[in-house]
């Protein structure tokens, strides 16, 4: 029996917490994220994200090439779409927890001083610093330097 895309998607997936609850992917994974197997129209096979497709499959429309999937769970293998939203890729990651995110989201530097508009200031490359540690720093460098 060959069964279809949707078939084998709907068979790994978990909905017995309930309509709210995580949905709990339960076929393979590549980096805590649900994968499938859809196809190989050439040489080279195609995996998708399973919560990518879930969420496709739901609202019945594509994500927007710039935009990505938020699981606003926080667990990469919920394929339930009322966990899912489509965000930035910004907003993906200051949502998250890496050190990126706890940086951008800090409201003072490590030594207490206010990230405000006077206080803050940004390198060429966006770099948010401290203007107070900033200039303490450049201080003890020139200090050194002559």
């Amino acid at each position: 029996m060959v069964r279809t895309m949707l078939e084998r998607f709907w068979a790994r997936v978990d909905e017995s917490g309930g309509p709210d609850a995580c949905w709990p992917w339960r076929g393979a994974r590549s980096r805590g994220y649900g994968a499938l197997y859809v196809g190989r129209p050439s040489a080279q096979r195609i995996i998708e994200t399973a919560h990518r497709l879930a969420y496709e499959l739901h609202y019945r429309q594509p994500i927007p090439a710039p935009l990505t999937i938020d699981h606003l769970c926080r667990v990469r293998h919920c394929v339930n779409p009322r966990h899912l939203e489509v965000v930035s890729r910004a907003e993906n990651t200051l949502r998250g927890e890496a050190p990126a995110a706890q940086h951008a989201r800090a409201t003072a530097c490590i030594a207490g001083h206010p990230f405000d508009a006077i206080n803050t200031y940004r390198t060429p490359r966006g770099v948010r610093m401290c203007r107070t540690c900033k200039r303490r720093r450049d201080r003890e460098w020139r200090a050194r330097a002559h």
